[in-house]
């Protein structure tokens, strides 16, 4: 549990998570590289007032490739998701916060059924798509 931390990690491999393979909150992240694998629901979540900042992320099998709500910021350089239900989401799930900003410099994702999904106090921005 690294909630309300301040963290760098080079790499992180996760498979065969029940819920979500990475969830952070309220804190300041600096992260390499996550390999996330067969994750129940998130293969990233990204809450709480929280920033990160990340080079690469590989995300198979999830429900949701990557999320960012409640006032958190994240952005990522390189993205690869792969087989799920929904690439990348940003909303606002508790009152006390605003939504979620997610920003993604290079993203590839393939064999989804929603490319993105966000509310109307949250914005995803994609710089290109591979």
């Amino acid at each position: 549990d690294i909630d309300f931390s301040k963290v760098k990690i080079d790499n992180i491999d996760i498979s065969l998570a029940q819920n979500d393979c990475i969830d952070l909150s309220a804190g300041n992240y600096k992260l390499k590289k996550l390999n996330l694998n067969n994750c129940g629901d998130k293969g990233l979540s990204v809450g709480e007032k929280s920033l990160l900042e990340l080079d690469l992320i590989v995300v198979e099998n999830s429900t949701i490739g990557i999320a960012s709500k409640d006032s958190s910021i994240t952005k990522i350089t390189d993205a690869y998701l792969n087989n799920q239900q929904i690439c990348l989401s940003a909303y606002n799930k508790k009152q006390e916060f605003f939504g979620g900003l997610l920003e993604v410099k290079n993203i590839k994702c393939k064999n989804f059924n929603k490319k993105i999904e966000q509310d109307i106090n949250s914005k995803i921005i994609i710089q290109n798509e591979l």
